[in-house]
């Protein structure tokens, strides 16, 4: 339900104490203001505003003489009790009062009480930048929570901001909605400063495609400050991810499940996707390079500064986290290594519990398209109920790449350094049969590392010597994580997990780790 209908509703109710969390206060207030001056607003009721910096202002006279000029925090609260007539009162910025004055909570429950006997209507709106209210206020206040702007609003935003220097006149309509998507998940206060920042930068010629990137280079800027998000830039393609068949099959199929054919034919959209598995397979990668292959943004949800407390309450960390993730919809949410965030183990327990509750039910619950790409490197400090489907619609088990993986990971990286012709100058067999229990990161190090001894013996181009020789002096990581592997791969076998490789290879080309083919 649109906040101003929601508002409407608990007014027509008689509930007589608001909460109004808004970051965007004063276009609130322009959209109170409009509906104060619509034929739905009572004649007789007065519009008026009080803050610890103007004081009372009158946005519409109420039919009873009102002629206070000031008040406090506590007296602002007799002063509307003793009100005789019809108004609603907005009280700006209030949370720090409440937050500190024990009066003032006790005041405002009184208020919520006594007010809606009267016969006259009078009402109390108290705005603050978030849903802060404290425990003995939640129950006797409800929240209207304003969100962030839609589409709409943005491209209203915009038009308005470039009227008067006439940037849109020459843009197509295409690099406005760019534009505009650009700008989603930001406030109408930041979004209209990126927009007059792009403006500026483009220095009178009109806005254009740089414009976009400016727009969303202050997105990211924005939303990193927030402490929950990060927003990704487009990182690669799926020919940067070396096997992984499977699961590779799995999104391709899935790519177009967002679009409105896919919502006409009967398609669900798809809530997300776990990775489950060692460090260094290529989990986080792959949540990389999903978001460019679909074409969406990329957000990743630091699970560190949910649980912050110098962000204030962990609980409105991961709402607003998921607030912003759904105004930027369609988008990839990314959440690496989530048993770190709900094993219980980050904050006090209850916190932590209460967290873990809100998003297992907005995963449960979401009808915005946003696709969960959850990463875990071990799967016994997960919750179960997290893994249930219905949260996420598979779980996929990333094992050490197989003999023909390997080789198409080397590849991988060989490419990135120029290399080319690979199956001629490259024995990639020997490179695979001697780096077997090696996983993806561990292949990355092992061309990096040797490239060292020829860039030395006078910058000569790399052979196979070197890689195999670099190999010879690595130990892998999944030496020291058998059981956990050998964990991992029984719930495959179970039936719990999938594999997220090919599934002829899986089964016919997995050694246990450390033991060496002599291929």
């Amino acid at each position: 339900m649109p906040w101003l209908d929601e508002l409407k509703l608990n007014i027509a109710a008689r509930v007589a104490v608001i909460h109004l969390a808004t970051i965007d206060e004063e276009e609130a207030m322009r959209t109170l203001l409009a509906w104060s001056r619509s034929g739905e607003w009572p004649e007789t009721m007065g519009l008026i505003t009080w803050d610890s910096g103007d004081q009372f202002r009158h946005l519409r006279e109420p039919a009873t003489t009102f002629s206070k000029l000031a008040a406090t925090p506590e007296t602002v609260l007799d002063i509307i009790d003793d009100f005789k007539g019809s108004a609603t009162f907005i009280l700006k910025d209030f949370n720090p009062f409440w937050a500190h004055h024990g009066k003032v909570s006790r005041m405002l429950r009184n208020l919520a009480s006594r007010l809606p006997s009267r016969h006259e209507v009078v009402n109390i709106i108290m705005t603050s930048p978030g849903q802060n209210l404290p425990p003995e206020l939640c129950h006797d206040i409800p929240t209207v929570d304003v969100g962030k702007p839609d589409s709409r609003q943005i491209q209203e935003l915009l038009e308005r901001v470039a009227r008067s220097t006439r940037s849109l006149d020459n843009a197509t309509h295409g690099l406005c909605e760019r534009l505009v998507e650009s700008a989603l998940g930001l406030s109408i206060v930041e979004a209209g400063r990126a927009f007059r920042k792009a403006i500026v930068l483009a220095g009178g010629l009109g806005l254009d495609e740089r414009s976009v990137r400016q727009v969303l280079n202050e997105k990211r800027h924005i939303i990193r400050e927030s402490g929950a998000l990060e927003l990704y830039p487009y990182t690669g393609s799926m020919n940067n991810v070396g096997g992984l068949g499977a699961l590779k099959e799995w999104l391709d199929q899935r790519q177009e499940a967002f679009s409105q054919d896919a919502r006409e034919y009967g398609l669900s959209t798809p809530k997300g996707v776990a990775l489950i598995g060692i460090p260094g397979t290529g989990k986080s990668l792959c949540a990389k390079v999903t978001a460019g292959h679909w074409g969406m943004t990329l957000l990743r949800m630091d699970v560190g500064a949910i649980f912050s407390g110098l962000l204030g309450s962990s609980e409105q960390n991961i709402r607003e986290a998921i607030r912003i993730a759904e105004v930027i919809a369609p988008c990839v949410l990314w959440v690496d290594e989530i048993e770190k965030a709900f094993a219980g183990s980050v904050g006090d327990s209850g916190t932590a519990s209460r967290v873990f509750a809100t998003f297992l039910t907005w995963m449960q619950e979401k009808t915005a398209p946003v696709f969960v790409f959850a990463t875990a490197n071990n799967v016994d400090r997960l919750p179960p109920e997290l893994l249930r489907k219905g949260r996420f619609d598979e779980v996929f088990f990333l094992d050490l790449p197989t003999h023909a993986e390997r080789i198409k990971i080397v590849e991988v990286h060989l490419r990135e350094r120029g290399y080319t012709m690979l199956s001629q100058r490259f024995n990639l067999a020997a490179v695979a049969s001697a780096t077997e229990g090696f996983v993806g990161a561990e292949l990355q190090a092992l061309v990096n590392d040797a490239m060292f001894p020829a860039f030395r013996d006078n910058r000569r181009e790399l052979e196979t010597a070197d890689l195999l020789e670099a190999a010879g002096k690595m130990v892998p990581l999944s030496e020291s994580h058998q059981k956990h592997i050998e964990q991992l791969r029984r719930m495959v076998e179970h039936g719990q997990v999938r594999n997220a490789s090919d599934a002829e290879n899986a089964s016919t080309a997995r050694q246990k780790p450390g033991e060496h083919t002599t291929t």
